[in-house]
């Protein structure tokens, strides 16, 4: 190989990720340091509230909390729940006896979210680029 080749894995130059949100099943309504508040109208109905604030990482669902981590040491960028069997799921969407939620977070420096994704059984309900 010569030395000047360009290396056939590496990304191409210039080709930063495109910003913004890409979702057809969910709207942003709020967003700020450590907190979203996203409004899923499918595969179930509800606003999903994510909080990181005062060392404690959170996910509610209209008000009703899913899953919690004190975070003294580490904020986790990875997120999993499942939905309760009270939360009707669209049976259009698929395998309905898969309720698993992911919720997968990349920071940037100074703990500014820089992706923020929302899976259910596999499929992409949100994703947001900043």
């Amino acid at each position: 190989m010569e030395k000047d080749a360009p290396n056939p894995y590496s990304a191409t130059p210039g080709m930063a990720p495109q910003r913004g949100l890409f979702s057809e099943h969910a709207t942003l309504l709020r967003r700020g340091f450590l907190f979203r508040v996203i409004d899923i109208h499918e595969p179930f109905v509800g606003q999903l509230t994510y909080s990181g604030w005062w060392f404690r990482q959170t996910v509610e669902i209209d008000g009703q909390s899913h899953w919690f981590e004190i975070s003294w040491l580490k904020i986790h960028s990875q997120l999993e729940f499942t939905l309760p069997a009270w939360i009707s799921v669209d049976p259009a969407w698929g395998d309905l006896e898969n309720r698993q939620v992911s919720i997968e977070i990349s920071f940037s420096r100074g703990l500014t979210i820089r992706r923020f994704r929302i899976w259910m059984a596999g499929r992409i309900l949100y994703d947001e680029i900043n």
